[in-house]
């Protein structure tokens, strides 16, 4: 093999090796930003009947 097609063929390989790479992780990213959304959600909807309790609020007490 020529030197100039294995200075051709490096930047080839290396493109090959990172594309399906950064595609699994683009992939798993938006997933995982997908799950923690929706456990937010959950989490929101679990304490939504529960009130917390009337606090009483010092500034206009002072007056």
């Amino acid at each position: 093999m020529s030197s100039k097609n294995s200075h051709r063929l490096f930047p080839q390989l290396l493109l090959s090796l990172v594309t399906p790479t950064m595609m699994v992780s683009k992939i798993t990213g938006d997933n995982l930003i997908n799950l923690l959304e929706d456990m937010g959600k959950a989490s929101e909807e679990v304490f939504r009947g529960q009130r917390l309790p009337i606090l009483k609020d010092h500034y206009f007490d002072s007056e």
